[in-house]
């Protein structure tokens, strides 16, 4: 293989390794919830399958709530069309967050809850001010069957997302890594085919 093979090889290698995300899933109820590290302090929540959900979350239609807790440290937190509280969830709360719970991270959508989706509905939090840690998130969530109830359906869940076992690393760049490995292998085809031609003149 030329040095420059070698190279473009080698920087694929670091980016690829370097990239890493920490990507977790915990199904409870029926209900899937998975959490993806995007670097930068993001954090991609994503839940699936709500409204066929079973136990005592049979019937739920609405997100009111839900608070992150053991992601590092951050002292602000955001999230498009929640309001952002530092304090925990607690279940007899009409807005769903109400300060308990420090060193969490709760989102409620106040007085209009959210209607749930049959396709998987992604979120995406941004932490500031700290240095979090995503690979072992936990998670409240406060799900409504009618959109003018004051209290949670059901379980608040309160469990961590995933383990340290089954947490994969999820490489960012690996569209870019694909992309090096077929140059690679472009390069590596015109190669043979140029040597072919020239046994072929010869």
């Amino acid at each position: 293989m030329k040095k420059t093979n070698k190279t473009l090889l080698a920087a694929l290698a670091i980016t690829f390794a370097s990239s890493g995300a920490w990507s977790n899933s915990l199904t409870f109820q029926d209900v899937t919830f998975s959490t993806t590290d995007l670097g930068g302090g993001e954090l991609q929540l994503t839940i699936t399958n709500a409204l066929n959900a079973s136990g005592d979350w049979t019937g739920i239609k609405y997100l009111e709530s839900f608070a992150l807790g053991n992601v590092g440290s951050f002292t602000g937190a955001s999230l498009a069309g929640f309001a952002y509280d530092a304090g925990g969830l607690s279940n007899g709360s009409s807005i769903g967050c109400n300060g308990n719970g420090a060193g969490f991270a709760c989102f409620t959508a106040g007085a209009s809850p959210l209607a749930l989706t049959t396709n998987p509905m992604v979120f995406d939090i941004f932490f500031t001010g700290g240095a979090t840690n995503f690979s072992l998130p936990s998670l409240k969530v406060d799900f409504w069957t009618d959109s003018s109830q004051t209290q949670s359906t059901g379980n608040l869940l309160s469990q961590s997302i995933g383990a340290p076992v089954s947490a994969t690393p999820l490489p960012a760049a690996f569209p870019l890594y694909a992309t090096g490995l077929g140059a690679l292998a472009l390069l590596r085809w015109r190669r043979k085919r140029k040597n072919a031609s020239a046994i072929a003149a010869a």
